[in-house]
């Protein structure tokens, strides 16, 4: 027999309740001397005894009634059977459909998903009647087609029929949970997991712990893994796009940096890379030589936004088997104009011993009859001018040896901040450093780091510090990871201050400063530029002056890229949010006017007739744009009526999905112990490898009708005892 559980053992103990009642209720004799009595002794006797064989006859059936009752409702099954004629064991089941970035990639027919739709409904069909089963989608969350188990099962067929692939990553664990806990607690005698996917080895990045899970639950709950999709052994895919200048003007050739990664196990020969602006299919061009495998090349391509405005810009490379990684799209904002405010705290008694002199010209690299139609416009004003100048009339400040400023200037620092500003700071001999730490570091938080003693001597250039090398992650010096790029680690640093960050658990005194980060190192790894959002700005500070008096950085060829990579930061602060990870939530602050009004939003694979509509409303006391729908990478575009206004941004995939690797030999080994595992093809017939694992056939039914028969002679044969003879 099947499954015993508790309605069995309870329906057990109610078997003595009729022997209870039958013994409480055994008929008494009262003793009475009568004479006669001994005339009809022998006929009392006779009908005594077959008085008590009745009572017993009811006793024994009530006493089956209430076992076949309870062995009944507790549905015993047989393990093996050959016939269907009762009906199977009813399944509770959770069907986990992957929609993750790789189950896109074709045999040139169709793609892991297209398969991975016919599998879940192979396991749909495979469940009994009367089974009821909930349908997640799975990729680095779990999403609920069907949240909770139905018993419409053709609502199911439908809903895995219309789901959709996303560009989302894979991280199976989240779905696996989410279905254990579906599940768990539930009344039902057989539950199941069934999770189609395409064995990606990404997707089991923690392999530990779902296997721990479906182990601790195997007992209540069989798992089911079905790996649909043959093994791909070749993959490109473009894995990054920036922009490399920082700053983007209109009508000016604006370098992008892509890089191309062979994901595959044999080398690439002539890879052709373009780069598309807005509507423009194709632009600039290059060809990679070659592509060694797990190898990842940058390369330079230029393109121009004709106006101001927000363009997706798009890199592509040929397609293969999975085309969502062959293009990759970024959205940036084209600018008239980006105008600076130099702030020079040691002006000197010629230009060229002035502390910006450099730095104005690192800013505007042009010849001085060119200087009027370069896009970067820069003013030159003393500290004392600082507190008089209105910051708004400007992109970005830069504090050059300043040596400190009143808390009136502080404050209106702050505001321009607030409101998007950019703050430069380089230090040097000048600056007080107690004003900077006190003031601008301890009670605004305005700088990341507090200024420790400086460190080196400037007037000898024997002993000097040098910048790191290589892995430069933020994204103003990831330029210099690029060999082809030059290097920053020639620059010689004779002086300089220490960079003291706030402690990682040390809340900033304003709300607004946000976390501070390090751009940019020393070869022993101290902090050589920091920089810290706050508000809807930005602010840098550097450890080293912004002339040569304490550094050679300056007259460097690497200077030139990090200013202008440094105000392309500042900038388009606001900007750096058109980009986000697919998945992720899309928000930008808009005028007050939009308030209330519904955006339009079309996504990359979405035609005009199948816009979605978002609300614009106040967020924090601000006006706000939100989409969350990213699940697919490339451009969106909202637009909102009346007056037109267009938002453009992009998501983007992870880059690591496009790595196709599958999962190890031993690995599969290991999970095999907590679920059945399944190479699943067209050919393979789920159904019957279920069913062999499955309790068989359940007999509850025809026991009921057993039981309704035996109370009907129960019932028959009490009246007929009961008669008088």
């Amino acid at each position: 027999m099947g499954f015993l559980n508790p309605l069995l053992l309870a329906g057990a103990a109610a078997v003595a309740v009729p022997i209870i009642i039958h013994l409480l209720n055994r008929r008494k004799f009262q003793r009475v001397v009568w004479g006669a009595m001994r005339f009809i002794k022998a006929s009392v006797d006779q009908n005594q005894r077959r008085m008590r064989i009745e009572d017993l006859i009811l006793l024994a059936l009530r006493c089956l009634i209430l076992a076949l009752l309870a062995l009944a409702l507790s549905r015993p099954a047989m393990k093996s059977s050959t016939t269907d004629l009762f009906g199977q064991t009813k399944v509770t089941g959770v069907l986990l459909l992957d929609n993750s970035f790789s189950m896109g990639v074709s045999d040139g027919a169709e793609t892991r998903f297209d398969k991975a739709r016919k599998a879940a409904e192979q396991a749909i069909d495979a469940l009994p009647a009367g089974s009821a089963t909930a349908v997640l989608l799975a990729s680095d969350i779990a999403q609920g087609l069907i949240p909770e188990p139905t018993f419409d099962l053709n609502f199911a067929r439908k809903n895995i029929r219309e789901a959709k692939l996303s560009d989302r990553a894979s991280d199976l664990a989240p779905a696996i949970q989410k279905a254990i806990e579906t599940l768990k607690g539930r009344a039902a005698l057989r539950k199941e997991i069934y999770l189609v996917t395409d064995g990606q080895a990404a997707g089991w990045r923690q392999l530990g712990d779902i296997q721990k899970s479906l182990e601790q639950t195997k007992s209540e709950i069989k798992s089911h893994i079905l790996l649909v999709g043959a093994k791909e052994e070749g993959n490109l895919g473009i894995s990054g796009l920036t922009v490399a200048g920082g700053l983007t003007p209109v009508n000016r050739p604006i370098r992008f940096e892509v890089q191309v990664t062979n994901f595959g196990k044999e080398e690439a020969k002539n890879v052709r890379v373009t780069l598309g602006v807005g509507s423009e299919p194709s632009g600039d061009e290059i060809t990679v030589p070659l592509l060694r495998p797990g190898e990842t090349i940058g390369v330079s391509l230029f393109g121009k936004l004709r106006a101001e405005g927000f363009y997706p810009v798009t890199a592509r490379i040929p397609d293969d088997r999975l085309l969502a990684d062959n293009k990759r799209t970024v959205v940036c904002r084209a600018i008239r104009e980006a105008r600076v405010l130099l702030v020079d705290g040691e002006p000197g008694t010629e230009p060229r011993d002035s502390e910006t002199f450099i730095l104005g010209h690192a800013l505007v690299p042009v010849a001085s009859l060119d200087r009027e139609n370069y896009f970067v416009k820069t003013t030159t004003i003393s500290a004392m001018e600082l507190s008089t100048t209105r910051l708004d009339d400007f992109d970005a400040v830069i504090l050059a040896n300043v040596a400190d400023f009143p808390e009136a200037t502080v404050k209106a620092l702050e505001q321009y901040l607030k409101r998007g500003g950019g703050l430069m700071v380089f230090p040097g001999a000048k600056v007080n450093v107690g004003f900077y730490n006190d003031v601008l570091f301890t009670r605004h938080a305005l700088l990341p780091a507090a200024l420790g003693p400086a460190e080196g001597n400037a007037d000898q250039e024997e002993k000097f510090v040098t910048l790191q090398t290589r892995n430069y992650e933020h994204p103003v010096t990831a330029l210099w990871n690029n060999p082809g790029a030059g290097t920053l680690a020639s620059a010689r640093f004779y002086r300089a201050f220490k960079l003291e960050p706030a402690a990682a658990n040390q809340k900033p005194a304003a709300t607004d400063a946000g976390p501070a980060r390090t751009v940019l190192r020393y070869a022993d790894g101290g902090p050589a530029v920091m920089e810290r959002a706050w508000g809807l700005g930005r602010v840098f500070l550097f450890s080293s002056t912004a002339d040569t008096a304490w550094n050679d950085l300056p007259v460097r060829p690497a200077f030139l890229a990090l200013v202008q990579r440094t105000l392309g930061s500042l900038v388009q602060r606001q900007d750096e949010g058109l980009n986000v990870p697919v998945g992720q939530e899309f928000t930008r602050q808009v005028s007050l006017d939009l308030i209330g009004r519904d955006a339009q939003v079309t996504g990359p694979a979405q035609s005009t007739a199948t816009r979605e509509l978002r609300r614009i409303e106040l967020a924090n006391g601000v006006p706000t744009f939100r989409f969350a729908s990213t699940d697919s990478g490339g451009a969106y575009e909202a637009t909102v009526n009346d007056p037109p206004v267009v938002i453009r941004f992009a998501a983007q995939p992870d880059p690591r999905e496009s790595d196709l690797a599958e999962l190890a030999v031993e690995d599969k080994e290991k999970l095999k112990t907590a679920a059945s595992v399944y190479d699943w093809s067209p050919s393979l017939s789920f159904r019957d490898l279920v069913e062999k694992e499955r309790v068989g056939t359940e007999f509850w039914l025809p026991l009921a009708l057993l039981v309704l028969a035996l109370a009907a002679v129960e019932t028959w044969l009490a009246q007929w005892f009961s008669r008088q003879k």
